[in-house]
């Protein structure tokens, strides 16, 4: 039963994401706790925005995978996944972004696929379909 919830946390809390994906993060902890840390430039809103989504979609996904799988080898590798996205992945992307762009919605073809596979869950999907795959070939 237990496991069951948790799934179902999990695929809700992505819906949530999903559907407020135009969620203004940095506003609210602007309004929340201003004293601390203060995003006022569109460049720190949009970082701190997309970095809030990337780390609540992936916590969520890890979700998944724990209760998916039950392993803790893949509970690693989702891990380690994450946190190479977080720290190599998703500042090359700001870095991209920003330089190319600026802070705006709107993305080139080429930054809008990159954009898609790291703030969006996908690549923690694709990671689940090889867990998926892996685990029908070991049975084998």
């Amino acid at each position: 039963m237990k496991r069951i919830a948790l799934l179902s946390a999990a695929l809700l809390g992505l819906l949530i994401v999903f559907v407020f994906q135009r969620f203004n993060y940095a506003h609210t902890w602007n309004s929340i706790v201003p004293q601390v840390l203060e995003f006022n430039t569109p460049n720190q809103q949009f970082i701190f925005n997309r970095t809030v989504r990337l780390v609540i979609n992936d916590c969520l996904c890890i979700i998944l995978i724990w209760q998916l799988f039950n392993k803790p080898f893949y509970l690693r590798i989702s891990f380690i996944i994450f946190l190479i996205e977080l720290f190599v992945v998703l500042p090359i992307y700001f870095f991209l972004k920003l330089s190319l762009e600026g802070a705006s919605e709107i993305s080139s073809p080429l930054l809008s696929h990159i954009h898609r596979m790291i703030v969006n869950p996908l690549l923690m999907f694709l990671l689940m379909i090889g867990f998926i795959y892996q685990s029908r070939i070991s049975k084998i």
